[in-house]
């Protein structure tokens, strides 16, 4: 089994700016946070980290499925090598479960924790062993178009968003599928839950209109949920017209939201 490997970083933003840690969704890579860190401007320093198999980083070599807790070790491996220590952090769709999660598992390094298009947990579970299974002998090929078109509005796909749609489809089109398959298998086991009511870092919940992942309603419930624990501090941004990508659709909500969340508006 490999040890000690780490992701791949992109880090953008003045040295001694407010570190914000960015997480992709599955699938994709860093680059889907480009317009949200241009929107950010240089005060804030930005960490964009590529999930196992997804654009700057190796997939590791593993003799038994990927979980949550190891892969949240890379991560912050990987940071301390960058020699960051304590960060905002943010993520979409598997981004913002593994956002969660490293508020949970290393409180003492978490400013704030900001969980776009996720829930704590991505049921059924056996979706993900499948679409492990597909991947590792059909390809990310066999998923890419119905998953874009749960991703994206048809109407920034048809319009303002098509370049960005296909720089998506290659994105995903690139990953390695082994990568992916593992990502999946932290998807499958993966239940935070558990650790909502010990949540301390103040919380920001992003939930687009049409996003199946996390509905309006369910990131309501969820913020009175992480409300009733140790954590009273929770914003939710409901985005209007969007689905599953909202920080690609909307990078200048999302970048506002951030800013709020990070303290850095006066708000």
């Amino acid at each position: 089994m490999a040890q000690n490997w780490e992701l791949g970083l992109t880090i953008e933003g003045e040295q001694d700016a407010p570190v914000l840690v960015l997480g992709h969704s599955l699938g994709s890579s860093h680059v889907m946070w480009d317009d949200v860190v241009e929107e950010l401007g240089a005060g804030v320093r930005t960490v964009r980290y590529d999930l196992p198999g997804h654009g700057g980083t190796t997939p590791p070599e593993l003799d038994s499925p990927l979980t949550m807790e190891q892969l949240v070790a890379a991560l912050l491996r990987s940071l301390e090598g960058a020699g960051i220590g304590t960060f905002h952090v943010a993520g979409l769709s598997l981004g913002g479960l593994v956002a969660l999660a490293v508020a949970q598992m290393a409180p003492r390094r978490v400013l704030t924790t900001s969980v776009m298009s996720s829930g704590p947990v991505n049921l059924p579970a056996q979706q993900w062993v499948d679409k492990a299974a597909l991947v590792r002998s059909q390809g990310t090929g066999a998923l890419v178009e119905a998953t874009l078109e749960r991703w994206f509005s048809p109407e920034f796909a048809a319009g303002r968003g098509s370049a960005w749609v296909s720089r998506i489809r290659e994105e995903f089109l690139a990953c390695s599928d082994e990568g992916y398959a593992q990502c999946c298998e932290v998807l499958s086991t993966t239940d935070l839950r558990g650790g909502l009511a010990s949540l301390t870092s103040p919380l920001l919940l992003v939930s687009g209109e049409g996003d199946a992942a996390l509905p309006w309603a369910a990131a309501d419930a969820l913020a009175e949920e992480v409300r009733a624990g140790s954590c009273p501090d929770v914003e939710v941004v409901h985005v209007p017209g969007v689905r599953h990508m909202s920080a690609v659709e909307e990078p200048a909500t999302i970048a506002r939201a951030l800013e709020r969340r990070m303290g850095l508006t006066g708000e």
